[in-house]
């Protein structure tokens, strides 16, 4: 079976998925890309504005000094038992800032990968993009309709809980817009997941979905698809009053004590 190789930015839910690909897969190569917060804020700055991106601010300093506090002890125990340690001396790693580079198209170029996993890198250029059999994405959200960030929050914002989930996709130059390879659900508990919790649970909830997708893939039995009955819609970072909006869904499923049928 030909090798792979994992693209993905530094963090826990980066590590969990490369060490349960490592038992699975021979692992070329992982390739860190660097935090890319300033190149964001003037994206957004562009496309949302001013105002927008000063309630988005807002919310990550709230969710800063409130929500991921409270959330740490619930996030422990989801992860307790997985293997969450930086693959740093046991594979061979790669910092870089950018994925988009001369050095990493010669790198892949030499490995030859019969694929590349991607796990929270920026949008891959296409140069790139053409150096490999397939790019497979770990995307926390349903596509079509949740493409962009926070995918599971929006899900519950928008009174969907049915469509928190994860989505294994192939890459294509646009954000979140590739072929379809597998999607998985992932209940929501309304008693004790928060913003920061259900990105988690939907990265927990695809792992062996993603060892699927990168084996289909190596083997030449993966059919990509496309789904027409979601309408595409991209996302951003919550503002406050959005967040409240999220809150309000969450005390309504609470009240109900489980999640309403799909609509």
């Amino acid at each position: 079976m030909s090798p792979i190789v994992v693209m993905a930015t530094r963090g826990q839910p980066s590590y969990l998925l490369i060490n349960h690909l490592a038992e699975r897969f021979d692992i070329a190569q992982v390739i860190f890309e660097a935090p890319r917060q300033g190149k964001m804020l003037r994206y957004r700055l562009r496309r949302l504005g001013p105002v927008a991106v000063a309630g988005q601010m807002a919310f990550l300093g709230y969710d800063r000094l409130v929500i991921r506090p409270r959330s740490r002890a619930r996030i422990a125990a989801l992860l307790d038992g997985h293997d969450v340690r930086p693959p740093d001396g046991r594979l061979d790693v790669l910092d870089v800032d950018s994925v988009n580079t001369d050095q990493v198209a010669d790198l892949l170029d030499d490995l030859r990968p019969g694929a590349v996993v991607v796990s929270g890198t920026g949008i891959i250029a296409r140069r790139i993009l053409e150096r490999a059999p397939a790019f497979v994405n770990i995307h926390v959200g349903i596509t079509p309709r949740y493409r962009g960030v926070h995918g599971g929050f929006w899900a519950v914002y928008e009174g969907r809980p049915d469509l928190v989930g994860t989505t294994i996709h192939l890459l294509d130059p646009g954000v979140d817009t590739g072929e379809i390879i597998e999607q998985r659900r992932v209940d929501v508990d309304p008693f004790t997941d928060t913003y920061r919790t259900l990105p988690v649970k939907q990265y927990l909830g695809a792992l062996e979905a993603m060892a699927d997708a990168v084996r289909a893939v190596l083997d030449g039995r993966a059919r990509p698809y496309r789904r027409t009955d979601l309408e595409s819609r991209q996302w951003y970072s919550p503002t406050p009053l959005e967040y409240r909006y999220f809150q309000r869904e969450m005390r309504r499923l609470r009240r109900a004590g489980r999640q309403p049928a799909a609509r």
